[in-house]
């Protein structure tokens, strides 16, 4: 599939055919209340935006993910998508942007948000994720934010409608909190990098809006 396919097709997906929490729920580790339920529930939750970004690598369509740095917290070491809390009056959009930046070198006029696609509630951190989508037509020059990003990880997009890449195996969460505990979770290999939690559940959404999208 070309970029411009790619694109089109999650377009349309986006605007027209969201596959929602029932895709969540095929790579959440856990039960977890809906973004819904949380918004209905006025939960006082750190409101936060990511983004995928698209773009070609030797013709065909990547994405990115970042391996956080290792710190004492919940998402210490992990691996995610660029983004963060939202802050002051920018739009959760803006705020996807901006961490973006910040965080890779991709500046934000130079990236086409294709939309919004649903979002999740992850209850160790309490933050209230909105996933964006966007892209580039040229393969960017990623300049990583040493303090929080320890690699940047180029993944193929094929890979995720990939059958073989969905995995299970027990994992130690909180691994730099004073309680950690070990649970058996779904992920994604993808270039031998574990990818579970928030992200895995992300991409299991945009995993089923391309294969809808392919039918």
């Amino acid at each position: 599939m070309t970029l411009s396919e790619l694109t089109a097709l999650l377009f349309h997906e986006i605007n027209y055919n969201l596959p929602g929490p029932e895709a969540h729920r095929l790579m959440a580790p856990y039960k977890r209340p809906t973004a819904n339920s949380i918004k209905q529930s006025h939960n006082n939750a750190k409101i936060s935006a990511v983004l995928m970004l698209i773009y070609p690598k030797e013709n065909i369509p990547h994405f990115t993910l970042i391996q956080r740095t290792a710190y004492e917290g919940t998402h210490g070491g992990q691996i995610s998508f660029p983004g963060g809390k939202q802050e002051g009056n920018e739009s959760l959009k803006e705020t996807a942007l901006r961490e973006t930046f910040e965080e890779i070198g991709v500046e934000s006029d130079k990236i086409q948000v294709l939309g919004e696609i649903t979002s999740i509630y992850i209850p160790p951190s309490n933050f209230l994720v909105s996933p964006f989508i966007g892209f580039v037509d040229f393969e960017p020059v990623f300049t990583p934010e040493v303090k929080e990003v320890e690699e940047i990880i180029e993944v193929k997009i094929s890979d995720l409608t990939d059958a073989s890449k969905i995995k299970q195996k027990k994992i130690k969460v909180g691994k730099y909190t004073e309680t950690p505990v070990l649970i058996d979770v779904p992920y994604f290999e993808l270039n031998y990098n574990t990818v579970w939690g928030a992200t895995a559940t992300i991409l299991s959404e945009v995993r089923q809006m391309i294969i809808n999208g392919l039918q």
